[in-house]
């Protein structure tokens, strides 16, 4: 039910069980949550046993895990003592590249400004396609506070179709090379091409993020494990013509979970180093509202990947379906709001279209998470 990941984890719960005055110990996790992800818990959570119920802190959490390494249990310790380091701190920094001084620095949310070069994007209808005003929306997303940007040729909205080669290249390229002659923050280009990757890289982008997780070239893991820059990794399920048609899961969360898990190991067998690699849960990307709510709701459960976590929910149609705003383009303070959730969940990167008022609720959020 739960994946290649986590059956060992149901094992080592079911054999072994502890004495009657144990068990409290061994029913410790999230309110609702699968037994199996007890070893994904965040720093705080409930303990339920026969109408027991508290918090613990993070001193006696680590208390009960050196205790239950000492029993039956301790394969399960091991784990959940990685899974709680991984938790409670922030990724390493991260280098943009050979050569590059510049560095991702995670110990604050990142904020990514997004750039549709495509006349059928969703979030703007296409306002910036054009060379000239693509290059200087870019400008005003970096004045705004952006610490990367992003720019993207081909549109991954529902119902999309692919785009050429040549085009994608053509709407990119001259793009990126005017940011990187007119602004020090860093660029990252939305592509699952190798050509349009291998020619944005050469323009003066220092990160690739790849909707298919580098799926959609079989050329693309292997191409990037000869490079230095970070890569993203994003759960989608179908292609973007057809992906919300039906979309089912028997869990998301594990399932998104275990798919993000299996493309990490599969990058580090081809050589691409678990150091370089971001995830991305795929809000709106073959999923229902009800699906992106439940990963939303869990999102720090990505946090025990144990790389950055990036997301991407501004302007999309989860935000709509909560606040009933049909127009994209107006559903930026929700998006901020989820943004401010997200950051609180542990996501380390918010890819954004509006970039000052998302700096904002980020703000917000930091102050009231850091309060004494």
């Amino acid at each position: 039910m739960y994946g290649p990941l986590l059956e060992p984890l149901v094992g080592s719960l079911e054999a072994g069980a502890p004495s009657a005055g144990e068990v409290s110990c061994w029913s410790i996790r999230l309110p609702g949550w699968p037994s199996a992800w007890d070893c994904l818990l965040p720093s705080v959570f409930q303990r339920r046993n026969a109408g027991v119920a508290g918090c613990l802190s993070q001193p006696a959490l680590w208390d009960w895990v050196d205790g239950l390494a000492r029993s039956p249990a301790r394969d399960m310790a091991a784990s959940l003592g990685q899974a709680l380091a991984v938790h409670l701190r922030a990724p390493p920094p991260m280098r943009l590249g050979w050569g590059d001084t510049r560095v991702l620095d995670f110990s604050r949310p990142l904020v990514m400004g997004v750039i549709n070069v495509t006349p059928d994007s969703f979030s703007d209808g296409g306002r910036f396609a054009g060379h000239g005003s693509a290059v200087d929306h870019g400008l005003a997303l970096a004045a705004a506070g952006a610490d990367l940007l992003e720019v993207g040729g081909e549109s991954t909205r529902p119902g999309a179709a692919p785009v050429a080669l040549g085009e994608e290249l053509e709407r990119v390229v001259p793009v990126i090379e005017a940011l990187a002659r007119r602004t020090r923050c860093p660029i990252g280009v939305d592509s699952s091409k190798v050509p349009v990757m291998a020619a944005a890289l050469e323009a003066g982008a220092v990160l690739i993020n790849d909707v298919t997780a580098l799926e959609g070239d079989p050329r693309a893991v292997e191409f990037l494990a000869g490079r230095s820059c970070p890569v993203v990794l994003m759960h989608k399920r179908g292609t973007p013509a057809r992906m919300q048609d039906d979309p089912r899961y028997d869990d998301v969360l594990a399932e998104v979970y275990d798919y993000l898990a299996g493309r990490i190991r599969q990058c580090e067998r081809h050589g691409l180093r678990r150091e370089r690699l971001i995830v991305d849960p795929g809000i709106g990307f073959g999923k229902t509202t009800a699906h992106n709510l439940t990963l939303l709701r869990h999102l720090g459960v990505f946090r025990g990947l144990g790389v950055p976590l990036l997301l991407g929910v501004s302007r999309k149609r989860v935000v709509g379906d909560l606040t009933g705003v049909t127009e994209p383009d107006r559903r930026d303070p929700g998006s901020q709001a989820l943004a401010a959730l997200g950051a609180l969940q542990g996501a380390q990167i918010l890819r954004v279209h509006e970039v000052g008022g998302t700096r904002q609720a980020l703000a917000v959020a930091q102050g009231w998470r850091h309060a004494s």
